[in-house]
């Protein structure tokens, strides 16, 4: 769940398919002669295998199978085999790259005629794709020497049917010649799927930090169906630090247990900071733990990335939350 709120200044693909099987309806070719679609798969998911049964009269005749894609592809490999017990089948699999959409099947036997039928091959759903909406960040050089800097980065899951699972996200800081100056790395348990991700944090440097910009990768473990149900955010702010009220000290509010059964045992929370214009100036990380039951709340804090922050800049923030919940039975 991620939250956008306007800051108040307060001196505060692996899926698994489920295949479809049902009888089929006979198309025969026109001849008589005894054969005929009765089993197997009406829908197939791309990859995965397929299965298709034929009643033959008479028994023990010779059979092949022809399997010709949307586009025109054809399905290599089918052997030939007896109708025994008169009846013959096929199992296959489907390949990766053959196109959606209706695939003509027939079955030939000698002395026995033919069929034909129909199976739909359906694309798998889209994997989760993270992609990079916005970057920035703050420099601060401290007085005793050394300088500190929060940064913060928007993930978005393009895919609407899977959420980005262990992701694991890698954090380059480039100066003008293209080198590297520092590296921060990051794990997010749960982008869920269609929505944005703040990520945010801090990393320190014993001189200068001339940052010219900041590069992302990201690695995705796995995926999961879509998750509907994620804690709520409320009553978010921007405070100022107690000792040093000119920069940022913390962004603080609410999660509240918005599932209906399960309890929420503890979660990680990621911040972005941003200026009036919308750019981000900063982010930052933290925690949270309590035996929160349904309809619940809870107060929150992060702290951690803040301070490189000048407070008179930060005008909003956007917070996201990655819950895990009791385990149930």
């Amino acid at each position: 769940m991620t939250a956008a709120i306007t800051a108040k200044r307060f001196f505060p693909l692996a899926f698994a398919a489920l295949v479809v099987l049902g009888i089929f309806t006979t198309s025969a070719s026109g001849r008589a002669e005894g054969v005929q679609f009765i089993s197997g798969n009406a829908r197939v998911v791309q990859g995965n295998e397929a299965t298709v049964t034929v009643a033959v009269q008479p028994a023990g005749a010779r059979c092949s199978l022809a399997v010709r894609y949307k586009g025109g592809a054809k399905q290599p490999g089918l052997p030939a085999v007896a109708a025994a017990g008169s009846r013959a089948t096929w199992t296959w699999q489907v390949p990766r790259k053959a196109k959606p959409g209706p695939a003509r099947v027939t079955a030939s036997c000698a002395g026995a005629g033919r069929a034909t039928t129909r199976v739909t091959v359906i694309g798998q759903i889209i994997p989760p794709k993270i992609t990079v909406v916005k970057t920035g960040w703050s420099v601060r050089v401290y007085k005793y020497g050394g300088s500190g800097v929060s940064y913060g980065v928007i993930l978005a899951n393009e895919s609407k049917k899977q959420d980005a699972l262990d992701v694991r996200v890698l954090v380059n800081f480039v100066m003008a010649d293209n080198r590297l100056i520092g590296s921060a790395s990051a794990s997010v348990g749960d982008i869920a799927a269609g929505t944005q991700h703040a990520l945010g944090g801090e990393l320190n440097f014993p001189g200068g930090a001339p940052i010219d910009r900041i590069e992302v990768v990201i690695k995705i473990a796995r995926s999961g169906p879509a998750t509907h149900t994620k804690p709520g955010l409320s009553a978010q702010r921007i405070l100022p630090s107690v000792f040093e009220p000119e920069w940022c000290g913390s962004v603080e509010g609410e999660v509240q247990n918005d599932s209906a059964g399960r309890t929420l045992e503890r979660f990680a929370l990621s911040t972005v900071v941003f200026d009036a214009a919308g750019n981000i100036i900063g982010g930052g990380m933290g925690f949270g733990g309590a035996s929160l039951p349904p309809s619940a709340r809870v107060f929150f804090k992060i702290s951690t990335g803040m301070r490189p922050i000048a407070f008179n800049k930060a005008a909003s923030v956007l917070v996201s939350v990655v819950p895990t919940y009791a385990k149930t039975g």
